[in-house]
């Protein structure tokens, strides 16, 4: 039987690119389990992780080519968003301040109180509920590392 298609379909999902407009997309090799519209970062094995590792590389956009539970596995290939904006997930009980800073949790979930700030990242929504979960807009512009301050 088809898909069923009506007016209460949620307006995005986590891991999903905003628009079409310019953008930047890596893939990199998963070092483990990564879901789709949390933030990763390098290992020191050139593979990725769910949360800012030793060096935040952008944000784990959902992929077609992958349709199972859970999203990524390790040795796959994770689409990265680097520059542009897509959905991330929220951590669970996390607030999210449009036009805020965008913080992320060791899990790669964000909101405004996360451990780790994402440099050049901010929120570009509030919180919008969907059948994953909470998911926000956020807008990535790398790179991820703050140059250093001058004198």
């Amino acid at each position: 039987m088809p898909p069923v298609y009506d007016d209460r379909m949620d307006v995005a999902y986590a891991g999903m690119k905003a628009d079409l407009g310019y953008d930047d997309v890596e893939t990199c090799a998963a070092a483990g389990a990564i879901p789709p519209g949390v933030i990763v970062g390098d290992t020191t094995n050139e593979r990725i992780v769910a949360g800012p590792g030793s060096r935040i590389r952008g944000l784990a956009l959902h992929t077609h080519t992958i349709p199972r539970d859970g999203g990524y596995r390790e040795f796959d290939a994770v689409s990265v968003l680097r520059v542009r904006r897509g959905w991330a997930l929220v951590t669970s009980g996390g607030a999210v301040t449009k036009d805020g800073p965008v913080k992320c949790a060791a899990d790669g979930t964000v909101s405004d109180a996360g451990a780790t700030a994402v440099p050049n990242a901010v929120f570009r929504s509030g919180v919008v509920d969907v059948a994953g979960g909470k998911i926000a807009l956020i807008e990535l512009h790398a790179p991820f590392a703050q140059a250093p301050a001058t004198p």
